[in-house]
């Protein structure tokens, strides 16, 4: 059966973990170690992004996650970099279902999606930098 790409992103959405945008902020207000990635585009991300993010896009997001300085001193106070906390935002939720799924795959554990994306956390007033 061929996919399109919603529906590979509505398949996926029972394997992820989201959470709304409300509680990152709740989670960033009261500085619990997690990594933050808003993986849009720079294009994307030049016009704003969450504050208390860390901006790697889409397409290289595997590849670099593990360079980021944040993500090598949290892993430092975990048994096992698997443990990490890692939260995903991208425009609108859908890409972040896709990265989180993916980073499952490659062993992380807690790995959420950020529902609605930038356009909620926007909406929602949440703080941004860069706009």
């Amino acid at each position: 059966m061929l996919l399109d790409g919603k529906a590979l992103v509505a398949s996926l959405r029972a394997e992820v973990n989201e959470v709304d945008c409300a509680t990152v902020n709740q989670y960033l207000h009261n500085k619990t170690p997690l990594l933050f990635i808003d993986i849009r585009e720079p294009d994307e991300t030049a016009a704003g992004y969450p504050v208390g993010s860390e901006c790697i896009p889409r397409g290289v997001l595997e590849m670099q996650l593990s360079t980021l300085p944040a993500y090598q001193a949290l892993i430092s106070d975990l048994p096992s970099a698997a443990q990490l906390p890692i939260y995903l935002i991208c425009r609108s939720g859908a890409r972040s279902v896709l990265a989180a799924a993916s980073l499952q795959n490659m062993g992380y554990q807690q790995v959420y999606s950020v529902a609605g994306g930038f356009i909620a956390w926007h909406q929602q007033g949440l703080l941004v930098q860069g706009e």
